[in-house]
Parts: C-alpha cells; sequence; structure tokens
C-alpha cells in the first residue's frame, strides 16, 4: 500500500518537474516586451555608409532587425510581403534593421511608416518572439558574402478598414502581397523563419487567454483546458524547426534557388 502510494507520489513530482521545465522554456519566449537598457548617456553617431564600407561592416557585424507580423483588425489574417530583393527574395514580414539608440519598437515605428506609410502608438505593439538569421546572398556587393541579422519580432493589430487601406509596399523592394491566414502559412511552403514566428503568435494568443481566465478567477477545468492548449501550441512552434528542408526559396526573377537549415 505505502509502495502503491510511494509510486503515484514520484510520478506526481516528475509530471510537475516535467510542467515546469516546460513553463520555463516557454518563459523565454513570451515576454512582456524587449529591455532596453542605456547605461550611461549614449549619443547616436549614425551616419551613412557608401555601399562598399557597408560591405565590409556587412561582412563583420550581425544587424539588429525589429520585423512585424501585421494583423488584420478581426486579428485573424497575417500581412506578407514578397520580397523581390536580396536578401530572402519571398513572402516575409515587415521591417528592417534598428539604428542606433532605437529601442525595438521605436525601430517598428519607424519602418512601418517607412515601408507602409503606418504610424502606430508604441503601445501597440506586442513581442513574439526572436530568431537569428545567415543569409547566403545580400543586395550590397559582394553580393554572395550575404549577411547575417539578429531579429525582434513584434505583432501589431490593425485597427480598422482605414488603417488597412494606408498599407503600401514599395514596388522596389516588393512584387505582391498578401493576407494570410496562420494555418496557411504554417502548412504551406513558406520560410521556417515565418512559420516560427505564426507559430509563436498562435501560443502567444493561447497564453494570453489563459492569463485572462485566471485573471478573472475561471474555473480549473477551464484554466487546464486553455493550459493544454497553450502547450499543445508551444510544441508545434518546436516542430516547425524539424520541417525546414521542406522548404525551397525560389526566385526565378533573381534565378537564386536554395535551401534552409534550421537550428537551436
Amino acid at each position: 500500500f505505502r509502495r502503491r502510494y510511494a509510486v503515484e507520489d514520484d510520478r506526481s513530482r516528475r509530471s510537475a518537474a516535467a510542467t515546469a521545465e516546460r513553463a520555463s522554456r516557454c518563459s523565454s519566449m513570451f515576454q512582456s516586451g524587449v529591455p532596453y537598457h542605456e547605461t550611461g548617456a549614449f549619443k547616436t553617431r549614425r551616419t551613412f555608409l557608401p555601399d562598399d564600407q557597408y560591405g565590409v561592416a556587412l561582412d563583420n557585424l550581425v544587424k539588429g532587425c525589429t520585423d512585424i507580423l501585421l494583423l488584420s483588425p478581426d486579428g485573424q489574417k497575417v500581412f506578407t510581403g514578397k520580397r523581390c530583393v536580396q536578401p530572402q527574395p519571398d513572402w516575409w514580414f515587415m521591417g528592417g534593421r534598428m539604428f542606433p539608440g532605437e529601442t525595438p519598437v521605436e525601430s517598428g515605428q519607424r519602418l512601418l511608416k517607412r515601408e507602409l506609410g503606418l504610424e502606430v502608438e508604441g503601445s501597440r505593439f506586442k513581442v513574439v518572439c526572436t530568431q537569428t538569421f545567415a543569409f547566403g546572398m545580400r543586395e550590397q556587393a559582394p553580393k554572395e558574402h550575404g549577411t547575417t541579422d539578429a531579429q525582434f519580432c513584434y505583432k501589431v493589430q490593425l485597427l480598422d478598414d482605414e488603417e488597412v487601406g494606408k498599407v503600401v509596399l514599395d514596388p522596389n523592394e516588393y512584387s505582391a502581397s498578401e493576407w494570410k491566414l496562420p494555418g496557411e502559412i504554417l502548412e504551406g511552403n513558406y520560410h521556417p523563419a515565418l512559420k516560427y514566428a505564426v507559430g509563436c503568435l498562435l501560443a502567444g494568443k493561447a497564453l494570453e487567454e489563459m492569463e485572462e481566465c485566471e485573471k478573472k478567477g475561471g474555473s480549473d477545468e477551464e484554466l487546464a483546458r486553455l493550459t493544454r492548449e497553450f502547450f499543445k501550441r508551444r510544441r508545434q512552434v518546436d516542430d516547425v524547426m524539424g520541417t525546414s528542408d521542406q522548404y525551397t526559396l525560389d526566385s526565378p526573377e533573381l534565378n537564386y534557388e536554395c535551401k534552409v537549415e534550421s537550428k537551436y
């Protein structure tokens, strides 16, 4: 009798430990924001670099980028643009590189205004995930040297149709744009980085629903159901990492084709 309870207690401890471990893995992803710490008085001294100097910088530095998953007013669709320039001449995020002294959100505000003509309050930026990239090609010579990025990914939900109507892409950088359901991206031939971010978007939504339920004093049964949904979505994010070999970047316009390798 005592042995049976000892075994059950051991199982319970192992289950609790496994849950805690999964939660600790999630907590690094679903932050309230990306902290910005300015130590001392920083003043940007950013200057324009000629292409040859910028190319040398790209060879030696990892760029910080703010990228955005733009959501429809009902939150059901994601706006994507099909890039026609290197790197990543395919469906991709909105965004670009950060400037010295900018927070990721300030960078996102500047980029949304530049790329889409949108002026968005900083409070509307919600963190989704972080990722790192290495691209085999870039737009600056020598193109085959490629470029490397560290990405801060956010979501921004548009408010209404009027705001949707303001979205205009630069035809020199994008050949097409579409509003896509998250499932279309997760199940289609899209870069694993885009899939990973969309997976995090859905997992984050499940986490928000779980937190809202707890805040309102929801039942244990409902909280348990939402917790299971969150962990299911979280596992699907990791599953994306095992599917990178299924994607092929194919750009007939640039006569460029390559594969992707994803890893933690």
